[in-house]
């Protein structure tokens, strides 16, 4: 039944785009704990291996580069990791989801020549940030740039990527995948293909070639896939954040999101279930922020999602009392001014979503300072006010989502419709390789600058919590 299929998929793309961390039960549950542990310098000290087998303990994963550690143990090793003197902060690890991409089932034979792309006239969003296809004569970017997709992978035979996708992709899921629970991930480091079509579905926005067209059609790509089929961890995310910075990517595209508080996180011992303070921030949130600052001091600018919480993130009280209601179950609390990361962390590129007819999108986050610029993501106006009113069939059945949401690239060889920050992100991110491409290595600041105060259609007043400079213009950022 089409109707109840594409149900399912249409609420996943509205409701969980972007990756909402969520804290592991099974740092409670079972008798194996994970646990994330953030040392006070940036390695990984040589005693440390030793030291946790002594209590039974072992390293799964680590980023020396930021000196990040994920461990496994039972519940006692978290009362032991927080006395050792090389420990900065340490906490029952955070994995970060993602809902399922589905394909849409789209069939359709392409060049540059926008008269035949067949997908073209369904590409809203695209047609929006180029004008129309104008951009493409001032620039469709080349290989000398590289856009590094830290997501689910890339379809690497899909036609309309194919061209585009360069050497070096690399994967960094472990053999077994999220906690073993994945037997089919032997952890090598070439498996880079997308097993959930999110990685796909932002490559195809960057640089399509073929029945659509992206934004930067002739850009280089990479996939640092960081999702099998279920969660990621933060290790994984970081370890592909500072991979890519070493490989010199120019632009990593990133459409994850999660907080950080200034004030008091506390969490229950899952030993003694007392209650025990972590301090002001979760060891995997900083360990985020550090390995962002790392890609951006060595080169890389990072775009990032606003998120979809729909919230104004800015305002007193909002992030804090919705990290309590997220995690409240799983025994932490919080107290304090949270901020969205990594939104927030100086020098990145922070995106909100807007929807067809330029507003934004009911999904998005947004807030005075914290938005940068906005871009096209979607929206969900169409199929909420349908579903309120009992008539989803006919949504469907008119093919209304066509109208708002966006039309990209998926991990079967065909394409599929999606609606988030996360598909606001990459079109930031292509306009933003364009610029490198003309103007050359010029620098992240540079090139940020440049997209905040010539790459967009300005805004003004309370129009700027939610669009920041502006909305997304790529004539303009090549325009003499």
């Amino acid at each position: 039944m089409k109707s109840i299929t594409t149900l399912f998929v249409l609420v996943a793309f509205v409701f969980g785009m972007i990756f909402l961390p969520n804290m592991s039960q099974a740092a409670v549950q079972e008798s194996t704990c994970y646990f994330s542990v953030l040392f006070n310098e940036n390695k990984i000290p040589s005693d440390f291996s030793a030291k946790l087998a002594s209590y039974g303990g072992e390293i799964t994963y680590t980023v020396p580069e930021i000196g990040f550690a994920q461990v496994k143990g039972n519940s006692e090793m978290f009362s032991e990791l927080k006395s050792f003197s090389s420990v900065n902060l340490v906490n029952p690890s955070v994995s970060w989801s993602m809902p399922e991409v589905k394909k849409n089932g789209l069939k359709s034979d392409l060049t540059l020549d926008t008269d035949q792309s067949s997908l073209w006239d369904l590409e809203w969003d695209i047609k929006r940030v180029t004008q129309n296809g104008a951009s493409y004569h001032l620039g469709t970017g080349s290989h000398n740039v590289v856009v590094g997709i830290i997501d689910s992978g890339i379809a690497r035979e899909h036609p309309d990527l194919v061209a585009n996708l360069l050497p070096g992709s690399k994967n960094f899921v472990p053999a077994g995948g999220y906690r073993n629970t994945e037997p089919y991930e032997t952890g090598n480091t070439g498996e880079y293909d997308d097993r959930m079509g999110h990685g796909s579905h932002i490559a195809g926005t960057i640089a399509a070639h073929g029945k659509m067209l992206g934004v930067a059609p002739d850009t280089g790509i990479r996939a640092y896939r960081v999702f099998g089929e279920s969660m990621a961890e933060t290790a994984w995310i970081a370890a592909a954040i500072v991979a890519a910075a070493n490989d010199g990517v120019d632009v990593i595209s990133l459409s994850q999101s999660g907080f950080d508080l200034i004030g008091q996180a506390f969490c229950i011992d899952p030993l003694t279930g007392k209650k025990v303070a972590l301090g002001n921030d979760i060891a995997d949130f900083l360990a985020y922020k550090k390995a962002i600052r790392y890609a951006i001091n060595k080169g890389s600018l990072v775009v990032v999602a606003a998120g979809n919480e729909g919230m104004n993130l800015t305002a007193k009280g909002n992030v804090t009392d919705y990290l309590n209601s997220i995690y409240g179950s799983y025994g932490l609390n919080f107290v304090g001014a949270g901020f969205e990361v990594p939104g927030t962390v100086p020098g990145v590129v922070t995106v909100s979503a807007t929807g067809p007819d330029d507003t934004l999108a009911l999904y998005s986050n947004f807030g005075p300072g914290f938005i940068d610029l906005a871009a096209p993501g979607g929206n969900i106006s169409g199929f909420l006010e349908y579903q309120q009113n009992g008539k989803l069939d006919e949504y469907y059945e008119k093919e209304l989502y066509k109208s708002e949401f966006c039309l990209s690239t998926d991990n079967h060889g065909d394409y599929s419709y999606n609606a988030g920050t996360s598909m606001a992100v990459p079109k930031v991110a292509a306009v933003a390789a364009l610029i490198i491409d003309k103007y050359g290595q010029i620098g992240p600041g540079k090139v940020a600058e440049m997209l905040y105060k010539k790459s967009i259609e300005p805004v003004s007043g309370k129009e700027q919590s939610y669009f920041g400079s502006g909305r997304l213009n790529a004539v303009k950022a090549l325009t003499d």
